[in-house]
């Protein structure tokens, strides 16, 4: 897209008659420049004119993106509370329907299972349909799951519940992949990574709830009756959640904002447009970088879906009867990594170092593996809870680090379609982890199980080292910061010759050129297209 003669990318501004039609530059001093955090250059001037004339900037950041992040936040919560509201009660679950323990596994492994299949669809659909329809179609099937695992709570109707948590598994399909999307759809460049590592704490918040209150609601005991009158009031408040979610959604949510909010987002869009779906996944799927990512990632976060679903078996064989304290040690699991997935977003938007961050959270969740392992020996519940916070800390901070890392590999491919193959990457590794593991622990006990759980992740940390940061929406970001700054040059050439050799500005001493573009002058350019000053917002 050209440059229009007002300096900015876009159509020109409607015609004024208090202008006269004239658009053309006027007089800029050093005091009468203004940047915007979205990287457009402007004078003071030309902003009143925009103003007077009611045309807004390309680019531009909504106050509403939290009310979409907010939304969207919920129902991952929701869904992640169903995820593993079976597994961490799995004696009580395994007595009640009277199945075998694997049974019960596969109520947490039937999200993974679903997901594979499905995530490939699920992502054109994403791509192609946009935010609002995956959000109504997840918050809908998330209600209707809920709701028919409430009709199951019967001792006899172990298929049903089965058949709602599948339904269910269907949701996690479209939300999983939803946080990137989100981040990249409605934030700015300075928010993405924050905002997808809040996208992520709602899903970890939902896990988090899942391991207290189903120990509360449903406890052991030899009564059926007594049992099922637990499992229906757990499943009835969560039907009535979801319901009231997706109402919420319907009402509430929104496709886009009116304009891309980043302009790494608006030229994504214009390089994505007319590309295929099986163009974008083979661009993926050829990209050495992400591969590698797509390994470590699935090695990680699938021994994380592992430790999640077999808490409860890996727990108990050491301390009988600890069913609450389960629940406890995997509310600290959940939280201190929720605390990881912001500290690690806000990490990233404040120093952009992505390849570093990846290798050192991964090697201290090796580390945190390993001291998992023997701390379960120790006779001492609290230690192991320790540990488990520190384990929580920086695996499940990996989930939006992973994400973001993509994100910058693969530009100018989807978000949500390198997130969904991360996603379908952990599931394919976390339904043979939790299968391998969980035999293990019933035949050698929950030693020998970590320590697989532990090699594993030991073989991750070595292919994180090996990927390279090849960065390419950071680069992409400075390019068009140095078009924008090259031609904002030329429109201004002789004040930008006054502020070249003016020391005070540059912090030295530069010399200028009136007859042609000079490299110091552009380098200014790009240095003030980097300020951190805030983008004005919507009120």
């Amino acid at each position: 897209m050209e440059p229009t003669p007002n300096g900015l990318y876009g159509a020109p501004p409607p015609e004024n008659p208090s202008t006269n039609g004239d658009y053309r530059p006027r007089p800029t001093t050093p005091d009468n420049i203004t940047v915007v955090k979205s990287g457009v250059v402007q004078t003071k001037d030309e902003m009143a004119r925009r103003e007077e004339n009611s045309w807004d900037p390309v680019v531009r950041v909504y106050n509403r993106r939290w009310v979409m992040l907010l939304l969207f936040c919920l129902v991952s919560m929701s869904n992640a509370f169903q995820w593993i509201q079976y597994s961490v009660v799995s004696n009580v679950v395994k007595d009640f329907y009277d199945v075998s323990q694997m049974a019960v596994d596969w109520f947490s492994m039937v999200y993974m299972l679903t997901y594979i299949p499905l995530i490939l669809p699920g992502t054109w659909l994403l791509d192609h349909s946009g935010l609002r329809l995956i959000g109504v179609l997840a918050a809908s099937l998330n209600c209707a799951g809920a709701w028919l695992k409430y009709t199951g709570a019967r001792p006899d109707l172990f298929p049903v519940a089965m058949g709602g948590q599948a339904v269910a598994a269907v949701a996690q399909v479209f939300i999983l992949g939803m946080p990137a999307h989100v981040a990249a759809t409605w934030f700015g460049a300075e928010q993405v990574s924050t905002a997808c590592a809040i996208g992520v704490f709602g899903n970890q918040f939902g896990v988090a709830i899942g391991f207290v209150i189903p120990p509360l609601i449903v406890k052991p005991h030899e009564d059926d009756e007594v049992v099922e009158k637990g499992m229906k009031t757990m499943f009835l408040i969560t039907a009535l959640v979801t319901t009231f979610l997706l109402i919420l959604i319907l009402l509430f949510y929104k496709e886009r904002p009116p304009r891309p909010p980043s302009r790494a987002q608006l030229e994504g869009q214009r390089e994505k447009e007319g590309k295929s779906f099986l163009d974008s996944i083979w661009a993926l799927t050829t990209n050495f970088n992400f591969v590698l990512l797509l390994i470590s990632y699935g090695i990680n976060v699938g021994s994380y879906y592992a430790i999640g679903t077999l808490l409860n078996q890996i727990v108990l064989s050491e301390y009988p009867d600890a069913e609450v304290e389960v629940g406890i040690i995997g509310l600290t699991l959940v939280l201190s990594g929720i605390m990881g997935s912001v500290v690690t977003g806000l990490w990233l938007d404040k120093t952009r170092i992505y390849r570093g961050t990846c290798i050192t959270v991964y090697i201290l969740s090796l580390t945190g593996m390993a001291l998992f392992t023997g701390s379960m020996s120790l006779n001492q519940l609290w230690i192991v809870g320790a540990v488990a916070a520190f384990l929580g800390f920086f695996m499940t901070g990996y989930l939006p680090l992973g994400f973001e890392f993509a994100a910058e590999l693969t530009y100018p491919e989807s978000e949500g379609t390198s997130s969904g193959l991360l996603n379908a990457s952990a599931q394919a590794f976390g339904i043979p982890f939790t299968i391998l593991v969980g035999m293990v622990i019933s035949n050698q006990g929950a030693l020998y199980g970590n320590l697989i759980l532990t090699g594993s992740l030991f073989i991750g940390s070595i292919i994180t080292a090996c990927i390279k940061a090849d960065l390419r929406r950071q680069r992409a970001e400075r390019n068009e910061g140095r078009e924008l700054a090259s031609f904002f040059w030329r429109k201004h050439e002789a004040e930008y010759d006054k502020l070249n050799n003016d020391g005070s500005e540059t912090g030295g001493e530069n010399s200028g050129s009136s007859g042609h573009p000079n490299e110091s002058c552009v380098e200014l350019d790009v240095k003030v297209l980097q300020r951190q000053i805030p983008n004005e917002e919507d009120e």
